[in-house]
């Protein structure tokens, strides 16, 4: 790609197994002819400020880490109003879905990407919630969600990962949640719908796949129809919840009788108790949260046909 490009690393990423593929992934750019600055993130939120000031000055930003990572480096791209600079994924993450979003599997495929690859723009969701009594703004790629998804993200620890692998550690985390998960009474409104009761997830939806690629959140999403799709799941039991996991992997969790899915612009969310957020795979502040969908807001690298 041409003009300017910073590489904005969290070698924490993959529970701290991202590091050794580091020095790799500078040897590989270099082979390829691909100039770059790089900076290291020195904890949580660090990336969203780096990637704010950096926009401008910089024509590519690529995120280096995990869905965490990308999460940041788009909200802070986003949060800039720079909308000539472009979004990179380099995937040393668990997850990396929105590496594999962009067509890209691999750090070969990364460097390919930004060596040569084409420029798409997409979705992004707009998230407001609470932090610290205050009202913050991120914006999330995949997903974002209220409830049990949360719970999930705390149970699938690093240890979980580090055990289990990318292809395993989610469906683990999720029984782990599961055992201990209350649901809570929420109350939903999406464009003119509105739900009330204690329920198990509401999910809004711009990327079909989550969790390393195992399960279909939300399926027939597209990350750049200007829609988002939503999930309202009622609460289920523990044994009920358990024989509809294998439906969520195959995107088929949508046809029973308590999932309600439909697209929506925008959906608000209100708990009692207070739950966190969870977007991208990261835990970001709590209810109430509006999740908006914010048509083609983002510019991003990927290989041709990547986006889907």
């Amino acid at each position: 790609m041409k003009g300017r490009i910073l590489l904005i690393a969290n070698l924490s990423a993959a529970a701290g197994c991202a590091t050794r593929r580091w020095d790799k992934l500078l040897v590989e750019l270099r082979s390829h002819g691909v100039e770059s600055d790089h900076v290291i993130t020195e904890g949580p939120g660090h990336a969203i400020s780096l990637a704010r000031e950096a926009s401008r000055s910089y024509d590519v930003i690529a995120a280096v880490g995990g869905d965490g990572t990308v999460n940041e480096v788009a909200s802070g791209i986003l949060l800039a109003g720079e909308t000539k600079t472009a979004l990179a994924v380099i995937p040393l993450g668990t997850g990396n879905d929105a590496a594999q979003l962009l067509g890209i599997r691999s750090l070969e495929d990364a460097v390919n990407a930004l060596a040569s690859g084409t420029t798409r723009t997409m979705d992004a969701i707009e998230v407001r919630c609470l932090d610290a009594g205050k009202e913050h703004t991120r914006y999330a790629l995949l997903y974002a969600a209220v409830g049990f998804a949360g719970e999930l993200l705390k149970r699938t620890t690093p240890a979980v990962k580090r055990l289990f692998g990318p292809r395993y550690c989610y469906s683990v985390g999720f029984f782990r949640a599961l055992l201990g998960f209350r649901s809570p009474m929420i109350r939903v409104r999406c464009d003119d719908r509105e739900f009330n009761g204690q329920m198990f997830l509401v999910s809004a939806g711009n990327a079909e796949i989550v969790g390393a690629g195992t399960m279909r959140l939300s399926p027939g999403a597209k990350v750049d129809d200007g829609i988002l799709n939503v999930n309202v799941v009622e609460h289920l039991g523990r044994l009920e919840t358990a024989r509809w996991f294998p439906k969520v992997l195959k995107g088929m969790h949508t046809t029973h009788p308590k999932v309600g899915y439909f697209a929506a612009a925008s959906v608000t969310v209100e708990c009692e108790p207070l739950m966190e957020v969870q977007m991208d795979g990261e835990l970001f502040g709590h209810t109430p949260a509006t999740f908006r969908v914010m048509p083609r807001a983002i510019r991003v690298i990927c290989r041709p046909n990547g986006v889907g």
